[in-house]
């Protein structure tokens, strides 16, 4: 039996940074991928999104263009547009295969399974083997979950990987689920030309996502005036020749739709893991760790396959933590885990929408109810945000009662970018008045912030 001191099990933004970062450090690493290197990430998540996204900016922003008096009559070649978003997925594979070439990793294309305690079964095209490990790192990703009555088909029942291989652009979507991916594949095909209608189940948009009312009702708005319809407190009962039925406190109705998206969550991708097999416990259907993520004796997980906010960044996040803690172990895992003091993370949330949002640490309206101190800034109030008409959103810090920074929530263009000092700031302790301190350039978006910690500190400038 071969062996090897580490094997990795997924090549997503959890495993492959893990394989490099323990190949980096002289651990010799087998990393086994199913698919394609990058996980759901790179290939069928975030990075194909937001290459549409780019591309159908333009689109998106022509009534701004021709309030500024330039005309677009933007035609869309579907062919050339997923010829494009390919080879953005392409080149950052590739990318991501040389790292590991780099780092000395051993990639191996095949399905594995924990054969028991030490021992991964790989299945490929070649045939069979088996590989021993002083330790294994799961990170075996997640799947979208399917609702019952609208059973994935890749026709009229879409998941978000059928949604972003772009085979056409329905006159009408219906998009169940007013989460994260819902809202952004839903402004993106409304971008290309459908009529597009968000479902959701609870009363608010981004459910969990710990957006503001406020910020919520903004992002309404500007839905509202893209076109994009939005039904709350309604279910999706059932698949219909000509659309959905749907049901709420006012009965039964008909939505009409010519393809369904169905994004109502994930689930970990654990069928064929054999977690069984080293006695890895699972809790509503995710793998439960230790704080420092260990499964099992000689087991890790991480990434999707643990739960809680599925991001690629925290991901990667979690894959160097245990990388280097395996690194300095000799990538034994016989030591106890957890005795060490962990250091908490701040995790930032980015959405692309139109406007964007992005939030870290404690939710505003949280906050706000615990008698924190929260400031507040409107895009109105800033000059770039005019001159690239988009005035809409706001910059909103949460300070805890000695002064430091422990939220923030951005809802506006740029919200994506914004969000780093705003974690950068929490991570490193700093106050609001070390904010105000800061000097930002002029003009920019991220004087919002700035103008934001003002207002906490009871100083505003360009604001009431």
């Amino acid at each position: 039996m071969e062996r090897a001191q580490v094997v990795v099990v997924g090549g997503g933004p959890a495993g492959y940074v893990a394989a490099r970062r323990l190949g980096q450090l002289g651990v010799e690493t087998v990393l086994v991928e199913k698919r394609h290197l990058g996980g759901t990430c790179l290939n069928e998540g975030c990075i194909p999104t937001k290459a549409l996204y780019a591309a159908t900016a333009p689109l998106g922003h022509r009534a701004t263009f021709a309030r500024m008096g330039i005309a677009l009559d933007a035609a869309v070649d579907l062919d050339r547009l997923r010829s494009w978003v390919g080879e953005v997925v392409d080149g950052l594979r590739g990318g991501v295969a040389k790292l590991l070439a780099g780092a000395k990793v051993e990639v191996v294309v095949g399905e594995a399974t924990i054969a028991g305690p030490g021992r991964v079964r790989i299945r490929s095209g070649d045939g069979e083997r088996e590989v021993g490990a002083q330790t294994i790192v799961l990170a075996t990703g997640s799947r979208p979950v399917e609702l019952p009555g609208f059973p994935f088909d890749g026709e009229r029942v879409w998941s978000s990987s059928d949604a972003l291989r772009l085979t056409r652009v329905p006159e009408r979507l219906v998009v169940i689920g007013g989460g994260v991916i819902g809202l952004e594949l839903g402004t993106v095909y409304r971008r290309l030309g459908s009529e597009v209608t968000v479902v959701e189940l609870l009363d608010r948009l981004l459910p969990g996502v710990g957006l503001s009312r406020r910020g919520e009702s903004v992002l309404r708005r500007a839905l509202a005036a893209q076109g994009i319809g939005v039904r709350l407190g309604v279910r999706a009962e059932r698949l219909t020749p000509h659309g959905i039925v749907v049901r709420s406190g006012a009965g039964e109705e008909e939505i009409p739709a010519d393809a369904v998206l169905v994004a109502v969550g994930r689930r970990a991708a654990t069928d064929s893991a054999g977690l069984d097999a080293v006695g890895v416990r699972m809790e509503r259907g995710f793998a439960v760790t230790d704080e420092r993520f260990a499964a099992a004796p000689g087991v890790y997980a991480i990434g999707d396959l643990r739960g809680g906010w599925m991001l690629a960044h925290k991901a990667s996040h979690e894959g160097l933590l245990v990388a280097e803690e395996l690194a300095a172990r000799g990538a034994s895992s016989h030591v106890a885990c957890g005795q060490e003091e962990r250091v908490e993370w701040a995790v930032p949330q980015a959405i692309f929408t139109q406007p964007e949002v992005a939030l870290v640490g404690v939710p505003v309206d949280e906050a706000a109810a615990q008698g924190l101190r929260v400031g507040r800034f409107p895009l109105a109030a800033l000059g770039r945000a005019w001159a690239e008409g988009e005035p809409e959103g706001h910059v909103q810090v949460v300070a805890d009662p000695a002064g430091k920074v422990i939220g923030a929530e951005f809802v506006g263009a740029h919200a994506s970018d914004l969000v780093a000092e705003a974690t950068l700031a929490i991570q490193a302790g700093l106050t609001a008045d070390a904010l105000a301190e800061t000097v930002h350039a002029h003009p920019t978006f991220p004087e919002g912030l700035w103008e934001a910690a003002l207002a906490l500190l009871g100083r505003p400038l360009h604001s009431g």
